[in-house]
């Protein structure tokens, strides 16, 4: 059912299960609401099982800074030791009636908010750092530097969400279908209110 698209912000602490949360939602709603997961580009290096173009474009820093020479990037940050940015041309396909669904972090989230009015603000989080810090250490895809790096990060996220809320949502992923769920919720929520 086509209306109104929407573009979705959904960040949280590196562990929180926000990609597959993402990943599995767009999967279950895109045959009635046509949506995608906005594809960002990426200094860092291909994790196992990562697919250039799917997960990320994966560029060079050179490639990178020209890209922000030229105004290519609606948002870009450096927070986990790589740049990550999301590219401006995206932004067609809302006019096109295709919702988008960004994976980004809080910084990345101020920027586009900053230039976009009616973006719709998902937390993702967990209980306590201890869960973050068992799925980095079962991903396995960060030595333990990376690993100390990350969790430090969420623990900042996570501080200054509680201390000013940016996010309009909050979803708990305790249990990954009761999150998945929730999610479904807000974004067939938001998008049946556009329609």
């Amino acid at each position: 059912m086509a209306g109104q698209s929407k573009l979705f912000i959904v960040s949280a602490p590196s562990g929180a299960g926000k990609t597959s949360l993402v990943t599995a939602a767009i999967k279950r709603l895109s045959s009635e609401w046509p949506m995608e997961r906005v594809v960002t580009y990426t200094t860092k290096q291909p994790r196992p099982g990562e697919v250039v173009g799917r997960d990320y474009h994966y560029i060079s820093i050179a490639d990178f800074k020209k890209k922000i020479a030229q105004g290519f990037f609606i948002e870009w940050s450096t927070s986990y030791g790589h740049y990550y940015g999301s590219p401006k041309n995206v932004l067609d396909n809302l006019t096109r009636g295709i919702s988008l669904v960004l994976i980004i972090d809080r910084a990345g989230a101020r920027q586009v908010c900053s230039q976009l009015n009616d973006v719709v603000l998902i937390w993702i989080y967990t209980k306590d750092l201890s869960i973050l810090q068992q799925r980095l250490a079962h991903r396995a895809t960060e030595n333990f530097q990376q690993t100390h790096h990350r969790l430090r990060l969420a623990s900042e996220e996570i501080k200054e969400e509680v201390q000013e809320q940016l996010y309009q949502y909050h979803i708990l992923n305790d249990s990954f279908e009761s999150a998945l769920r929730e999610l479904e919720y807000v974004i067939l929520s938001s998008l049946k209110k556009a329609a």
